[in-house]
């Protein structure tokens, strides 16, 4: 059982957010640098008008600063995550995120909870959804 996040306290349906992640360009170059990503759509310019952010940019972390939004999640493992890119998420963009837990379950005797968001940018238009399965600690119940 969790010490730091009380399963039975967590609801289905609890709403969390907004969070907000700047993207800068500085932000999007170190990343493209520590991942060995020099892709020009990233750094220079797209389709889209302008440098777009990565995909992946700060994705797997969606559902943890959602749940450390109310709880402490240091402890928790990230066990299954879904991300579903709507539109590009433009470099100077702000990225505005909300989420709800969809489902709590424990399993093996962990305890999991079920994160679903929507990001949006600051214009309003839909980036991104996702879907993280959070384990909330390794202690078991017994």
């Amino acid at each position: 059982m969790s010490k730091a996040i009380p399963f039975d306290q967590i609801e289905v349906g609890q709403e969390f957010g907004p969070i907000e992640t700047p993207a800068s360009a500085n932000a999007v170059r170190r990343y493209c640098e520590d991942w060995q990503d020099p892709n020009p759509l990233y750094l220079q310019d797209s389709p889209f008008g302008g440098p777009i952010v990565p995909p992946a940019f700060m994705a797997g972390l969606t559902g943890f600063q959602l749940l450390g939004s109310r709880c402490d999640a240091r402890a928790t493992i990230g066990a299954k995550t879904e991300h579903e890119n709507i539109n590009p998420w433009r470099v100077g963009k702000k990225l505005i995120t909300r989420g709800r837990i969809a489902d709590k379950y424990i399993k093996r005797g962990l305890e999991y909870v079920v994160i679903e968001s929507v990001s949006v940018d600051e214009d309003g238009l839909e980036i991104r959804r996702s879907r993280d399965h959070i384990l909330l600690g390794i202690e078991r119940r017994k």
